[in-house]
């Protein structure tokens, strides 16, 4: 796993101390921004693992960082684990938990979220945060492979119209930081030490945007790996588009195609149906009916409004699990 590119950072954290010193109302110095820092990485660093994931038969390593999620789960980034044959994960203290000690992997390709089991038990979880607001000041703390203790850095996070189809991915977090020289999986924090969330790549054609998965698509997506060991997805066999309206002026999206031996086909949908509802519900995006399809169970029965040759119809579809396809993550061309 490639680190990203360090840059200029003294300049740019001076200004942003300066502006800490600007805003406060008392006598703030660095120094007490140097120790409120120390009070969070002593509160979250123990937390912290980095990890290396190596790839056998290419002699490939690659390096990454999770957080202790709960008694003996580190969560981390799917990408990290992805077609490797040995993980050593090493703790703030220097300690290393050993290939032959992680008992059970369970990742989640569409969103990117991967739990390692462990057999070591008196591990200090993290501490996640409920939601983020606009301007929240993010403190990126992280291990390198050069490192001698945690790295720490400060910049700002906020929300982004960035993310997936898949009901489980909600948008993605933006980290704006004038350096980054962290892995993948390194952990944001806010003020309090709780965990904003993991850092997954820089924005491309954005040298100081960082993007976080957030810590509450962590903490979903991890509880159901943890209860079922993956996590599945409903399925009916339909591509759509964003649609027009019907007679009645309601928004719907377009079915541009029927796979054969689908649910959707056997139900009786076509080409064409203009979707306006389903289960009661509006939908005026495919991303609405992506989302709430994806997250039904095997077997669910839901009803479609449809509109076909300006008549309105209404067909049942039973919905089956979707298969997963490796193929690019966050794909807006997934079927539904």
């Amino acid at each position: 796993m490639k680190g990203f590119t360090a840059k200029s950072l003294f300049p740019k954290f001076l200004i942003l101390s300066l502006f800490f010193l600007g805003c406060s109302s008392d006598k703030t110095t660095l120094e007490d921004i140097e120790k409120n820092l120390k009070e969070i990485i002593e509160k979250a660093g123990p937390s912290i693992v980095f990890i290396s994931a190596k790839n056998n038969d290419l002699n490939l390593t690659k390096y990454g960082v999770g957080v202790v999620l709960e008694e003996g789960h580190i969560l981390t980034l799917e990408n990290i684990l992805q077609n490797v044959d040995e993980i050593n994960i090493t703790l703030q203290n220097g300690e290393v938990i050993g290939d032959s000690e992680i008992t059970e992997i369970l990742c989640d390709f569409e969103t990117n979220v991967s739990i390692l089991k462990v057999e070591k038990k008196d591990l200090k979880p993290v501490k996640l945060a409920k939601k983020v607001e606009g301007g929240s000041l993010g403190i990126v703390l992280g291990n390198t492979r050069y490192s001698k203790g945690l790295q720490a850095s400060l910049g700002t996070v906020g929300n982004s119209w960035i993310g997936g189809v898949d009901g489980y991915d909600k948008n993605l977090l933006l980290l704006n930081i004038p350096c980054s020289i962290y892995y993948s999986g390194t952990p944001v924090f806010n003020a309090r030490g709780e965990l904003l969330g993991l850092i997954e790549g820089q924005v491309m054609g954005e040298k100081d945007l960082v993007l976080l998965l957030p810590a509450t698509t962590c903490q979903e997506v991890s509880d159901i790996l943890k209860e079922n060991g993956e996590v599945k997805r409903g399925w009916i066999g339909i591509r759509s588009e964003i649609g027009g309206k019907d007679f009645a002026g309601k928004k719907g999206v377009v079915i541009t195609e029927v796979f054969g031996g689908s649910p959707a086909f056997y139900a009786g949908l076509k080409k064409g149906d203009l979707v306006i509802s389903c289960q009661g519900n509006p939908i005026e995006t495919k991303l609405e009916l992506k989302k709430m399809i994806s997250r039904l169970k095997k077997g669910s029965e839901v009803t479609f409004t449809l509109i076909r040759d300006g008549k309105r119809l209404q067909k049942k579809v039973v919905v089956q699990e979707a298969k997963e396809i490796l193929r690019q993550r966050r794909c807006p061309d997934k079927s539904i």
